[in-house]
C-alpha cells in the first residue's frame, strides 16, 4: 500500500514536470506581432548596412542606439554570399540598402533568410536617377551589358541624394525604435547640417574651376558632376568589369585631344594600369578619385572621403 501511494505521487510529480516542460517550450523564443514592428524598452536596434557609406550615415543617426553591421567591406556588387552574410540577415531588425539597382542578388539573400520580420529599407526612394552608360559621348544610354540595367546607382556621390538618403534611415529607425525618435531626429538634423556644409564648399570650390570636362574610370561621378556643372565626358571602362576595346580606346583619345583634356582619374578600388598607359601616350596627369564604396569605419567618413575628392579634384581642374 505504502509502495502505491509513493508511485502515485512520483507519478504527480513527473506529470507537473512535463507540464512545467510543455509551457516553457510554447512561450520562449515566440516574440509577439507587437515585438517585430517596435523595439521594446531598453533594446538596441540591430542593423545591417550593404556598404560603407550606408553604414556611416546609419551610425551619425544612432549613435550608440543600435547595433551596426556592414555585409560588404569591398563592393556592394556582389552575385553570392556567404553563410556569414545570412547570419547578419537573421539577426536583423533593419537592412539598409542602396538601392537604384546597385544590389541586385540581395533580394536572393533576404529570401533565402529565416527573418521574415526584417525590415528593408531602401536609401534610394524619392532620389531623380540618372540612366546609366558608360562610354565616349553616350552617357545616356544604358546598355545590354550593364550590371546596373538603366539606372546609374551611384546616387550617394551627390551630397544632396545623401541627405535624402539620410533622411530615409532617419525615418526606419524611428518607425522600428519610436521611443528613440527624439534622438534619432536631433543627431539625423546634426548630420544633415554637416552635409549641407560639404554641398556648399563643393559648389564654391567646383564654381572657380577653370576646367569643366573630365574623364573618370567609370560612371560613378555623374551624379557629382550632374549637381556642380562639370561634365565626365567619358569612362575608362567601356563596360563595368570589362577592360575597353582598341576601337573604343581610339575614340577616346581622339575625345581627349580635342577637349584638351590634361588629367584623368583612376579609383583606388581598381587596377591604374590602362590609366597609366593613356596618360603616358598623351602626356596627362593621374589623379585617383574616391568613389565612396569602401572605407575604414575608424579612420574614413563620407564627409572626410568627399573632401579629399574635392581637393583632388580641385588640383586637377582648377
Amino acid at each position: 500500500m505504502k509502495n502505491i501511494i509513493i508511485n502515485k505521487k512520483l507519478l504527480f510529480i513527473l506529470l507537473a514536470a512535463c507540464l512545467i516542460s510543455v509551457i516553457i517550450f510554447l512561450f520562449q523564443d515566440r516574440p509577439s506581432k507587437e515585438h517585430a514592428t517596435v523595439l521594446s524598452g531598453g533594446t538596441n536596434l540591430k542593423v545591417v548596412t550593404t556598404f560603407f557609406p550606408l553604414f556611416d550615415f546609419a551610425r551619425n543617426i544612432a549613435k550608440d542606439r543600435a547595433e551596426l553591421v556592414m555585409l560588404f567591406s569591398q563592393t556592394p556588387e556582389v552575385s553570392s554570399f556567404s553563410p556569414s552574410d545570412i547570419q547578419k540577415i537573421n539577426n536583423a531588425d533593419l537592412l539598409i540598402k542602396n538601392g537604384a539597382g546597385l544590389e541586385p542578388a540581395l533580394d536572393d539573400l533576404i529570401g533565402s533568410s529565416d527573418n521574415k520580420d526584417i525590415v528593408v529599407v531602401d536609401t534610394s526612394t524619392g532620389i531623380a536617377t540618372l540612366p546609366s552608360g558608360e562610354g565616349t559621348g553616350r552617357e545616356g544610354r544604358g546598355n545590354e551589358e550593364d550590371e546596373h540595367g538603366d539606372i546609374n546607382p551611384h546616387i550617394w556621390l551627390d551630397p544632396n541624394n545623401a541627405i535624402i538618403q539620410v533622411g530615409n534611415i532617419r525615418d526606419a529607425f524611428i518607425t522600428r525604435d519610436p521611443q528613440n525618435a527624439d534622438v534619432y531626429r536631433i543627431n539625423a538634423d546634426r548630420y544633415i547640417d554637416e552635409l549641407r556644409v560639404l554641398d556648399q564648399e563643393i559648389r564654391e570650390t567646383t564654381n572657380s574651376f577653370s576646367a569643366k570636362d573630365f574623364i573618370a574610370f567609370h560612371s560613378a561621378f555623374k551624379y557629382f558632376a550632374e549637381r556642380y556643372g562639370i561634365r565626365q565626358v567619358a569612362a575608362i571602362e567601356e563596360f563595368p568589369g570589362k577592360e575597353p576595346s582598341p576601337k573604343y580606346l581610339s575614340e577616346m583619345i581622339k575625345l581627349i585631344r580635342k577637349l584638351g583634356i590634361t588629367a584623368i582619374f583612376s579609383e583606388p578600388q581598381f587596377s591604374p594600369k590602362i590609366v597609366e598607359v593613356i596618360a603616358r601616350d598623351l602626356h596627362l596627369t593621374v589623379y585617383e578619385l574616391n568613389p565612396v564604396e569602401t572605407g575604414d569605419r575608424v579612420k574614413d567618413s563620407y564627409i572626410s572621403i568627399m573632401r579629399k575628392n574635392l581637393e583632388i579634384l580641385k588640383d586637377a581642374l582648377q
